[in-house]
């Protein structure tokens, strides 16, 4: 049975007024300071009991949409490629979007997990990074989410997001996948803000904790590796490392 990563975002509705700028709050330098859960956070890529089973080939496949302000659909002829974290250079798989928007490709694990991420490249989109809660071990539906440059220029200028450095969407679930709501979502380094969707206007606003849709915003995070988790009472979570690409639209899952 296939696994599922990525952040599945609702259309983020990049028309914001002056009046939804101005509520955009500061958001601060470091995750929310009164937010509860584990202050310990536990690895993802650290495998507690006996390492997994991986079968010999694994399947990465998944849809690649346009999620900017006009609308919402299947985008095709997107460049798709799996990297290893220790190589981002050299594609170890790769494939192209349909008609439909989907992809797909083999990958061959040796029997071992694969730590890698899938980055998505298209012409007048913003580059798209996908990391995943944890390595790839199974078949894996991965949807992608690009952004025109248009659109993620008018982003930049609602959050004060700064092309020299990375913006990260963080999808917060738990462990069947069900976003969470009320979590805070943490960096370290720490990302110049963090915000959380709006559930009238779609866009990133000063609201202090995940809605519905469970996803948190790290706005003007250092370029480099970084350290994402997220906290909240009761709730314990594992941290991961991604790399923040400047001038990229990024996504990633933290999972209890």
């Amino acid at each position: 049975m296939a696994t599922r990563t990525g952040c599945t975002l609702p259309r983020m509705k990049l028309y914001a007024s002056f009046v939804i700028l101005a509520a955009c709050g500061s958001g601060g330098g470091k995750a929310n300071p009164d937010a509860g859960g584990d202050s310990k956070p536990v690895d993802a890529r650290v495998f507690l009991d006996a390492p997994p089973n991986v079968p010999p080939m694994i399947t990465l496949s998944g849809t690649a949409t346009n999620q900017g302000q006009g609308s919402s659909g299947p985008l095709a002829g997107v460049a798709i490629g799996l990297y290893k974290t220790s190589d981002e250079t050299t594609a170890i798989a790769s494939a192209t979007s349909g008609a439909d928007g989907t992809y797909s490709f083999m990958v061959t694990t040796d029997g071992l997990v694969v730590d890698a991420f899938i980055k998505a490249t298209l012409s007048g989109y913003v580059d798209n990074y996908v990391y995943p809660a944890a390595p790839f071990q199974a078949d894996t539906s991965t949807d992608l989410n690009l952004i025109n440059t248009t659109d993620f220029g008018l982003l930049g200028f609602i959050t004060g997001q700064s092309s020299s450095n990375g913006f990260v969407v963080v999808e917060i679930t738990d462990a069947t996948g069900a976003a969470i709501t009320g979590a805070t979502v943490q960096s370290d380094p720490a990302s110049g803000a963090y915000r959380y969707t709006d559930p009238g206007t779609g866009t990133p606003t000063g609201k202090i904790s995940t809605g519905t849709d469970g996803a948190g915003f790290c706005i003007n995070v250092p370029p480099g590796n970084v350290t994402v988790n997220a906290a909240k009472a009761g709730a314990s979570f594992k941290s991961h490392v991604i790399n923040a690409h400047p001038n990229a639209f990024t996504n990633t899952t933290v999972t209890e």
